[in-house]
């Protein structure tokens, strides 16, 4: 995001001119967030941008302005879209996950990652009240804990901790949305629904595909953000874990208390710090980095279970550390709000995707299929060139499709946030942390747990199916993979040496008939 010091927003001159939804979207300058390569999209952006903001009532606008009049003429892009997320729960979901992405300048890195943990001193007495209100309607036997009743405030909800009245009990945490931030949601969430009908408008503009990309996409966030009031679908997804990783003694998912109540759930306390703020050395930050990438997503990538729960919001408010004396630390995994779902056949089309990715081979239509799980036909789209390995080159082709408007499962798409995520926190644990490397290094782990299977399967074809392999990837097409593979650069480089021979024959000529010169 590079400053422009030649020409900084003046907030008082310009609105008299524009309307103050023009002026915010100004403001948060999008074309300082957006890579060049999508430049073209940023008109339209822009455009959307102001849309959302106009269906907000005057006074709400009128607000947002007023928070920007208090920053300098000198604030950055980043900090004035930090000030406007507080009011704004859809551009704070959005922080949040630009707060750890490499491609954004670390100035506004620091920028946003406020945002990803807000402090609990600030959680106001009212909300207070009504946690405690709540708390004597559904669990009468427990009373707000005197010492720290407040644990965590985030960008929805609030948490309190309390305590049993009786007894010297475990203590237990009310996750509550605040009663603000529940209308603002509901709100939000409808204007992103009455966006997504008039998409068909933009379709004259950006093409009928584009058009019905964006509807979904539009679809799919309103979509997120009603889970984010969703408790029951929660303590659903945290039973899930639990049970996913209820055998990795270093993850920890805490665990539900009873049954949620309409505006919140009760869990059990764990204790910990932000895993970034964690006292780690050098050796314990790198060891933080392989745990984080390793069960966040190689671990449900290469589960081979009938469909995987994964994490689809793990930036780095949501990961704490418990510490031990004589033990690595524990990495607690909070807020299962925003979790994804991936069937074994979807995973394994996306593994097959990075195969080819490694081979700079075009994936074939029927693999896009099957990673659609469409029944369209003629699906084409080239290796992308300059995203540094094979992992991101396969994310980078499933968000090609969403541009082309084909419809990506919205748990792949929850799989490719949660991977840029964590790609930035492991990056921030350890700014010599490879993904691509450590994808291989698992892999190979995973190859050597299977070579019984697959030497089985030489003799008896019929144990050669995806479902038996962790990375669902049978031998006798990794075999015809690469020595197709093998065969196309073959004849490439015979073909660049025929064509060598071809160049050089002339001169192979003269020099044959040109005499040699005598002694």
């Amino acid at each position: 995001m590079a400053k422009n010091h030649s020409h900084q927003p003046r907030i008082l001159d310009h609105s008299k001119d524009k309307d103050a939804a023009a002026v915010l979207v100004e403001l948060l300058n999008p074309g300082a967030w957006i890579p060049p390569a999508h430049a073209r999209w940023l008109p339209l952006i822009e455009a959307l941008l102001e849309a959302f903001l106009r269906h907000f009532d005057r006074a709400v606008l009128a607000q947002l302005l007023d928070h920007q009049r208090a920053l300098p003429p000198s604030a950055s892009a980043a900090a004035r879209a930090a000030q406007m997320a507080g009011e704004l729960t859809a551009l704070h979901k959005l922080c949040q996950m630009l707060a750890r992405n490499p491609r954004l300048p670390e100035e506004a890195r620091a920028a946003l990652a406020p945002l990803e943990s807000l402090p609990p001193e600030a959680i106001p007495d009212t909300a207070v009240a009504a946690a405690v209100a709540l708390t004597v309607e559904a669990r009468p036997d427990f009373e707000l804990d005197p010492q720290n009743p407040k644990v965590a405030r985030g960008s929805v909800a609030d948490v309190f901790r309390f305590r049993e009245r009786t007894s010297e009990g475990n203590a237990i945490v009310l996750k509550t949305v605040r009663a603000d931030s529940l209308l603002r949601i509901q709100n939000e969430a409808a204007i992103l629904m009455r966006l997504a009908k008039d998409c068909p408008a933009v379709g004259a503009l950006a093409g009928p595909n584009f058009a019905a990309a964006l509807a979904e996409a539009l679809r799919d966030a309103a979509g997120a953000l009603l889970r984010e009031i969703d408790f029951v679908a929660e303590a659903a997804n945290l039973r899930d874990a639990r049970a996913f990783y209820k055998f990795n003694h270093r993850i920890r998912v805490p665990a539900t208390i009873g049954i949620p109540v309409y505006r919140g759930i009760f869990m059990e306390f764990v204790e910990g710090v932000p895993l970034l703020d964690a006292p780690l050395d050098d050796e314990s930050r790198r060891d933080a980095a392989r745990l984080v990438f390793r069960r966040l997503l190689l671990d449900p990538l290469f589960s081979g279970l009938p469909e995987t729960i994964f994490h689809a919001d793990p930036h780095a408010g949501n990961l704490m550390a418990q510490m031990q004396k004589h033990a690595p630390f524990t990495l607690v995994l909070l807020d299962w709000s925003q979790a994804g779902r991936v069937p074994a056949p979807l995973r394994h089309a996306l593994i097959t995707l990075c195969l080819y990715c490694v081979t700079g081979e075009e994936p074939p239509p029927d693999l896009l299929r099957q990673l659609l799980e469409t029944n369209r036909k003629s699906i084409r789209i080239p290796p992308p060139r300059g995203t540094g390995d094979p992992l991101h080159a396969a994310f980078e082709i499933v968000q090609q499709l969403a541009l082309q408007g084909h419809p990506v499962p919205v748990n792949l798409l929850l799989l490719r946030k949660s991977f840029l995520t964590l790609d930035g926190i492991t990056r921030q644990l350890d700014p010599d942390f490879n993904a691509w490397l450590e994808t291989l290094a698992y892999a190979s782990g995973v190859f050597a747990s299977e070579a019984v299977v697959r030497t089985w399967s030489i003799q008896f074809p019929w144990l050669d199916r995806p479902d038996f392999y962790r990375s669902g990837l049978p031998t006798r097409m990794l075999v015809a993979h690469f020595a197709d593979t093998i065969q196309k650069r073959f004849c490439k480089c015979k073909k660049s040496v025929d064509a060598f021979s071809k160049s050089v024959r002339p001169f192979a000529e003269k020099l044959r008939n040109h005499p040699e010169p005598s002694e």
